[in-house]
């Protein structure tokens, strides 16, 4: 019984996810949210319009399904959107010598109160009205970053992830991100 249970309330989290359940929040729904899910909020937003330029903080950006975001340079392929937590972004602001990544690392979302260094590959990220796949978690190192070559720890190892868009929406500051973590 409890294995039917279980397997009943994945399948109508994945109809949820997909946007295909009206109600999606019963008992069974929010004790699974409860158990395997964390919130957090979408703290600002980028987009990057050609590469090596700056970007535009914007407000609300419009996902598609299996590109990225829209007007963005980074469509296609597996690195879709990228992300990357508030936290490592203050702790990036308040180093005095600065990583070569620094400059190269493009963040289109700003993610405040969840834990991005505990993401998995295949994670499901709900924003507003999209819904993100983790495709890579972590950015690597260049043996010519100052960080690097002195062993100092960098965050963008472990708190920058890059996503595929599974299901297209709008997206705004302040949306509630919601993780859900993979069965694996």
């Amino acid at each position: 019984m409890k294995e039917a249970g279980r397997k009943r309330i994945k399948q109508r989290r994945a109809l949820a996810l997909r946007g295909m359940m009206k109600n999606p929040d019963t008992i069974a729904e929010r004790a699974y949210k409860a158990e395997r899910c964390r919130n957090g909020r979408v703290a600002a937003l980028t987009l990057y319009h050609k590469k090596g330029e700056p970007g535009t903080p914007t407000h609300e950006m419009k996902l598609l399904e299996g590109l990225g975001a829209e007007g963005d340079f980074h469509q296609g392929g597996e690195r879709q959107v990228s992300l990357l937590s508030a936290e490592a972004g203050r702790w990036m602001e308040a180093q005095t010598e600065k990583g070569i990544c620094f400059g190269r690392f493009r963040e289109n979302l700003l993610i405040e109160g969840l834990p991005i260094e505990d993401l998995k590959n295949g994670s499901l990220l709900r924003a507003g009205a999209a819904v993100l796949r983790v495709s890579m978690r972590g950015k690597h190192c260049y043996g010519e970053c100052p960080l690097f070559s002195k062993g100092t720890p960098c965050r963008l190892s472990d708190c920058a992830a890059f996503a595929v868009v599974e299901r297209g929406g709008v997206i705004r500051v302040g949306d509630a991100a919601l993780l859900f973590f993979n069965e694996q």
